[in-house]
């Protein structure tokens, strides 16, 4: 299953419900969010059993992106029980974004 690109709504929805979620900030004009949208594609392929996998506009949705504290895109972050667990700023590599989340994937799991 594809990234699905969320509103303000839907976001907060999901990051109040019981799976985790990853939200990749973005915007159409970052040629670097460009670049890895490919490999961004492959994690929500990938994990889409173990998370919501989506990605936020930040010129369709900038109040978020400011709440959230987003300032540098792409910025990966992980969410638990509503609440940012870990991020990522402009992640090398689709192995770079799989590191990250196994590592932040079995802190959660474990309750570290």
């Amino acid at each position: 299953m594809a990234a699905m690109n969320m509103t303000k709504e839907q976001f907060e929805q999901a990051v109040g419900g019981e799976k985790p979620v990853l939200v990749d900030y973005w915007a159409p004009w970052c040629g670097y969010c460009r670049r890895i949208a490919p490999a961004y594609e492959k994690i929500a392929e990938t994990y889409e059993d173990k998370l919501i996998v989506a990605k936020v506009n930040i010129d369709e949705a900038p109040q978020l992106a400011a709440a959230e504290g987003i300032e540098v895109i792409p910025t990966l972050v992980l969410y638990r029980n509503g609440k940012a667990a870990a991020s990522v700023v402009a992640p090398e590599s689709k192995a770079a974004m799989e590191q990250f989340l196994r590592e932040n994937l079995e802190k959660q799991e474990s309750g570290v």
